[in-house]
């Protein structure tokens, strides 16, 4: 008959020892234990998962915390929540999988029990509540979620944010499922309302929700929020109505690319490049007219995305590479680091091959090996005596590559 005491005790053993003095098949072990079903050691794992805890031992914790649940099964609950509260240096995924465990086996007492930590005045609990509900299958309670999303924690904002697009998404991709199924428009409602929320990052998230939901009435929904206070909401703003596409995510775009903040226009301007036609790309084309090179070199960039799919695009940025400033011509050279149609730009690559300025010549380093390493292989190699330092760095690397 086995001694189960005697088996934990030589499992501590194991566990507390900082070499080899202990040798144990550690897997098998903990199988032994798992199914002994000697609930008399309840008691002793309670005790030793508090001094694992209080230890910071997270391997010690999740080993003692898988042989509770098994155990003594979803009565811990409590007790694997309130471990989960603890501060630890490693990301709990291994005691998460045995509370997701223990609220699968009884859900509707799991889902008490975690609401109540979800809505608990302390804030570790808050997050541990919330982060054990989204282990649970089904639409969870909407409204909490929606009350989460304006708590003091950003943690628990998050996790918040989160769960309401896993319900969306969860609800909206079962199949047979009508559009109108639990949780999914209480979900979409919720996350509508967060762009209205005074908190940033709840504010970024649901942004970046509507942009991944791919419908054009999202972008009614983002229309009204074009003049948020923020820079990085206007930014993910255009990136969303980038993503979503559409004649009044155009025109939006174009408000966008005139924003006093240089990283928004960037954004909207590079969304409209990528998205490309007349309406798009028009105010891109005329800002490389533009008498200030900084906007020039702005238009450099966003042309980058449609300088292989528009005709105008390519024309235009044959011209920048000709720009008298330096900036432009630099901009201009990188917006084709990426191009498919390789042949074709060699050549104007090439032409900056001795250009006065050091930057330029960077740019031709890394960009001119993209397009055609043979003919770069010369360049590189001149470059290696080059007087600016970072040129002769920038073709060590390339001619190692």
């Amino acid at each position: 008959m086995i001694d189960n005491r005697a088996v934990l005790a030589n499992l501590v053993r194991f566990l507390d020892a900082s070499d080899d003095d202990v040798e144990m098949d550690l897997g098998t072990t903990i199988d032994t234990l798992r199914s002994c079903g000697d609930t008399t050691l309840v008691p002793e794992l309670h005790r030793l998962l508090e001094r694992f805890l209080d230890e910071d031992d997270d391997f010690g914790r999740d080993v003692i915390a898988t042989i509770l649940a098994a155990i003594a099964g979803t009565a811990v609950l409590p007790t694997l929540l309130r471990a989960a509260t603890r501060e630890a240096h490693d990301d709990q995924e291994n005691l998460y999988s045995e509370i997701a465990s223990l609220l699968c086996a009884d859900e509707e007492a799991g889902r008490r029990t975690a609401t109540a930590y979800a809505t608990s005045e302390a804030v570790a609990e808050r997050r541990t509540g919330l982060r054990a509900l989204a282990c649970l299958p089904g639409a969870p309670a909407v409204p909490l979620l929606t009350v989460a999303l304006s708590d003091a924690d950003p943690e628990v904002r998050s996790l918040a944010v989160a769960k309401l697009c896993d319900t969306w998404h969860q609800t909206r991709a079962i199949p047979y499922r009508p559009i109108a199924a639990p949780g999914h428009a209480e979900a979409y409602a919720a996350l509508e309302q967060a762009l209205r929320n005074p908190f940033e990052d709840v504010r970024a998230a649901a942004v970046g929700f509507l942009g991944d939901r791919g419908d054009g009435d999202a972008v009614g929904e983002l229309a009204a929020h074009v003049d948020d206070p923020t820079p990085r909401i206007r930014s993910a703003i255009a990136y969303a109505l980038g993503q979503l596409g559409g004649a009044e995510a155009i025109t939006l775009l174009r408000r966008l690319a005139e924003d006093p903040e240089r990283g928004v226009r960037q954004r909207a301007q590079a969304a409209l490049g990528a998205l490309g036609g007349a309406d798009a790309l028009d105010p891109i084309l005329a800002l490389a007219d533009d008498p200030a090179p900084e906007r020039r070199v702005e238009a450099a960039k966003a042309l980058s995305r449609a300088v292989e799919s528009d005709p105008r695009a390519a024309q235009r940025i044959i011209a920048l590479i000709g720009d008298p400033e330096a900036t432009v011509r630099a901009a201009s050279v990188s917006a084709l680091a990426t191009v498919t149609e390789r042949a074709r730009w060699t050549p104007h690559v090439l032409a900056l091959a001795d250009d006065p300025d050091p930057v330029v010549r960077q740019r031709v380093a890394v960009v001119l090996r993209h397009l055609d390493p043979e003919a770069a292989a010369p360049v590189l190699r001149r470059y290696l005596d080059d007087p600016d330092p970072t040129l002769s760095w920038i073709a060590n690397r390339q001619l190692q590559k």
